[in-house]
């Protein structure tokens, strides 16, 4: 196996279902490269629009990444006028709604980094061929939609995606999202080198939109990402002493 990178501590690192404040200062504090915040009602990580701005005055505004699977074009608009967010990640749209989100964002003279999710199947990229994106995620579907089921890509199947998107014809970011945690790092560091970004959800939670603090401190012991920051000594689970 080729890698990409030559260790973990290049690849980016993503805690998405964010839903606390105390979870966004931590991950934001050990260093995690971006913050997912999800704004999708069938979620039980979903921010409401002041939630999502409670969160967001808490972390860089370039960490922020919203996570949206909009009905309407329409709603990616609004979001980012509201929020004034740079990143998006698109989840569960067909060919026609990616056509109508890139005709809406240019006609509003917005140009955010757009993440678009699709799962292992190899005709899911044929949206890509229909809306500028800077990072293609790869994650678990299920009932048609990507996203919130916490389970992990078959390796090889994911692999097998890797080489499509390479071959899709553009270059962007690839990340690979579903069940990951630090076992998972621990297990496959050769196969994740694959990928430049990792996005950590369900596997660094104690419920869900509960983040587990003294897993969060150990994904990112094991992605080589902690440089001078110690653990505490009495760091509980799912809490940050």
């Amino acid at each position: 196996m080729n890698s990409s990178h030559e260790s973990l501590a290049d690849l980016l690192v993503k805690i998405c279902g964010i839903k606390r404040p105390e979870d966004a200062i931590l991950a934001d504090k050990l260093g995690a490269d971006l913050l997912g915040l999800i704004h999708i009602e069938r979620s039980p990580r979903h921010l409401t629009g002041g939630e999502l701005e409670d969160i967001l005055s808490l972390i860089p505004p370039e960490k922020a990444v919203i996570v949206l699977e909009p009905s309407d074009p329409v709603e990616v608009a609004e979001v980012i006028e509201r929020t004034g967010v740079e990143r998006i990640q698109l989840h569960s749209i067909s060919c026609e709604d990616a056509r109508g989100i890139k005709r809406v964002l240019t006609e509003n003279g917005f140009n955010p980094g757009i993440t678009v999710a699709v799962p292992p199947e190899p005709g899911a990229l044929d949206v890509l061929d229909h809306i500028p994106c800077s990072c293609v995620l790869l994650d678990s579907s299920s009932g048609g939609r990507t996203g919130g089921t916490g389970r992990m890509i078959p390796p090889e199947l994911a692999l097998g995606m890797l080489r499509l998107i390479r071959s899709h014809g553009s270059a962007p970011e690839l990340a690979l999202a579903g069940g990951l945690g630090p076992s998972t790092v621990r297990l496959n560091p050769e196969y994740l080198l694959e990928f430049d970004c990792l996005d950590f959800n369900s596997g660094i939670e104690a419920a869900p939109g509960i983040k587990d603090h003294a897993m969060m401190f150990e994904l990112m012991e094991c992605m080589g990402r902690m440089g001078g920051l110690q653990k505490p000594s009495r760091l509980q689970r799912g809490e940050l002493s």
